[in-house]
């Protein structure tokens, strides 16, 4: 019996997950937290995705319940046009630091890391101690991926798969590499429980760039 690989449980995983609609609410209810609402036979999965990323799941729910993720789509042509479920040029993610001064708690936000989900990038120094590790055959690993770069380029749309156009978590043993803002990011662009506590921001090709040369 071949046990599926690492990507493929991460990406039926999130399918499951992200299945679930968000819960209805009525204008004059208060906004309160969606996970809350989830049906129960959901919670374990968020507990096996807890298990597989202990150090990341939390975080990344923090992030956007501080509303420090923003997802950056590109200016409408027409005015009023309306696209369902577009997604994202990329994400841009600030980190907050909590410090406690007198019984009272302030946040200190960083620069913001850019997350690009199909790349499967963030430019935070975690994902690429993650995704780059050191490892004696470290050149081969990377030889070997690149060797179906030159081969025919693929006309039918790809499946969406947890981890992206990376190559992470295709084999048995290899994880899929990952940080908080990356996995905010996905929550936020393919869970529409969680897509709403993203700020959603429209820039134009030239601000665009600007914000990407920044970083």
């Amino acid at each position: 019996m071949t046990l599926p690989t690492p990507g493929a449980v991460l990406t039926s995983l999130l399918n499951t997950i992200t299945s679930v609609p968000a819960p209805a609410t009525s204008p004059n209810t208060a906004p309160s937290n969606p996970l809350s609402h989830l049906p129960p036979a959901i919670r374990p999965l968020l507990a096996t995705l807890h298990v597989l990323y202990p150090t990341l799941l939390l975080p990344a729910l923090d992030l956007l319940d501080r509303s420090l993720v923003t997802r950056v789509l590109p200016e409408r042509a027409v005015q009023g046009e309306t696209a369902e479920n577009e997604p994202a040029a990329f994400y841009l993610v600030r980190s907050a630091a909590a410090t406690s001064k007198r019984n009272a708690y302030a946040a200190t936000l960083s620069a913001p890391y850019i997350v690009h989900l199909d790349a499967w990038n963030c430019s935070c120094a975690n994902f690429a101690y993650e995704a780059f590790p050191i490892s004696v055959d470290g050149d081969e690993d990377i030889l070997e991926a690149g060797t179906d770069v030159d081969g025919p380029a693929q006309e039918e749309a790809v499946e969406w798969r947890f981890g992206g156009m990376s190559s992470d978590g295709q084999d048995s043993g290899a994880a899929v590499s990952c940080c908080k803002h990356l996995l905010a990011s996905l929550l936020a662009e393919r869970w529409k429980v969680l897509g709403n506590h993203a700020v959603e921001r429209r820039v134009s090709r030239t601000e665009m760039a600007g914000m990407v040369a920044e970083i």
